[in-house]
């Protein structure tokens, strides 16, 4: 999520932060009503879309993001995590350092859930060594509906609740973990090499698929597909299929896939880039990922995460969501609020 610097004039910056904690911000009245307004703007768009609010604790048990790997042994050192004293005994907790997590949580337990829409507006707490620890998102979570007619849905959303608010010009990045997925395999990468190699390629290290195909060279025509996918039409997606399923196979119902999203947002006319990677959290997403951004920022990022709910220990189901930074969101908007 977006962790940008944000002014205001109504409290200090956050290098002089007097007696508030690190990484901590105070809004003054001005922006708790910029902050009201991109919060209600979110929920009526949201809620006439069908999506219903909902609130997870801000502590959750530990064991909620260590579950099969749902969080990455780096994201799991950003975590504020301590014991949840009772008596003789007590369980390790964190303060909610993943929102999609918790509510996948809250929806496995309900047992049969079936299909659901729910949005929330509520913190996530990571560690930094600059910027900001507490960041406040506003976010959807589609359960229950499977690709592609989720990610469609989601898709239209964004984009209708970001031109609600008032932000226009938006462009999209799409990827598909399954198609990251496939290279990495034909390439025969292990689970930790594959976290390692896609962190590498979304900080846009050049040198990562000539260090694999040299170290796996096995797969070099897999990998070297995958580190030139970037394209912006539809037809881009059948250039993909051709070079792509020769070598792997495997890739096949994520182009499909791809290719529904592209052209939901070729008929919305909203301009997009396919990409090898959009998202961080490798860990859990399964099918497409997606990145909105706006006057070169990033204002919505989410994705598809089959399996979720059953990995930590709930009822299986189709998933996907999207987030977004509201203060992230003011400063697009060009709205000063506190960094």
């Amino acid at each position: 999520m977006p962790t940008d610097t944000l002014n205001s004039t109504e409290a200090s910056p956050m290098p002089d932060r007097g007696l508030r904690s690190n990484g901590m911000r105070d809004l003054g009245p001005a922006d708790m009503a910029r902050f009201r307004q991109i919060e209600r703007t979110f929920l009526e768009a949201s809620a006439a879309a069908g999506y219903r609010e909902v609130r997870t604790p801000t502590i959750e048990p530990l064991h909620l993001y260590t579950a099969a790997g749902t969080l990455s042994p780096q994201a799991l050192d950003r975590v504020y995590s301590f014991l949840d004293w009772d008596g003789w005994s007590g369980e390790r907790v964190v303060l909610r350092p993943d929102a999609t997590v918790a509510v996948a949580r809250w929806y496995g337990e309900r047992g049969a859930a079936g299909e659901a829409r729910v949005s929330y507006v509520q913190p996530v707490y990571r560690f930094a060594a600059e910027g900001n620890r507490e960041v406040w998102q506003c976010g959807v979570e589609l359960f229950g509906v499977s690709a592609p007619t989720a990610d469609t849905e989601l898709l239209l959303l964004a984009k209708d609740t970001l031109s609600a608010m008032g932000i226009a010009d938006v462009t999209c990045d799409l990827a598909h973990a399954g198609l990251v997925r496939a290279a990495f395999a034909a390439a025969g990468l292990n689970a930790t090499e594959q976290l390692e190699a896609y962190d590498r390629m979304l900080d846009g290290d050049a040198s990562v698929t000539a260090d694999l195909v040299a170290t796996h060279p096995q797969g070099a025509a897999a990998l070297r597909v995958l580190s030139e996918v970037d394209g912006t039409s539809v037809g881009y997606v059948a250039n993909l299929r051709a070079a792509m399923l020769p070598v792997m196979p495997a890739a096949a119902a994520a182009l499909d896939e791809l290719d529904a999203a592209a052209r939901a947002l070729d008929t919305a006319g909203v301009p997009f880039r396919l990409r090898a990677g959009t998202a961080r959290s490798f860990e859990y997403y399964s099918g497409l990922t997606f990145r909105f951004t706006a006057s070169g920022r990033e204002c919505v990022s989410g994705g598809r995460y089959d399996g979720l709910a059953e990995t930590i220990g709930g009822t299986s189901a189709p998933g996907c969501g999207w987030a977004a930074d509201i203060l992230g969101l003011a400063a697009i908007l060009g709205d000063g609020v506190l960094g």
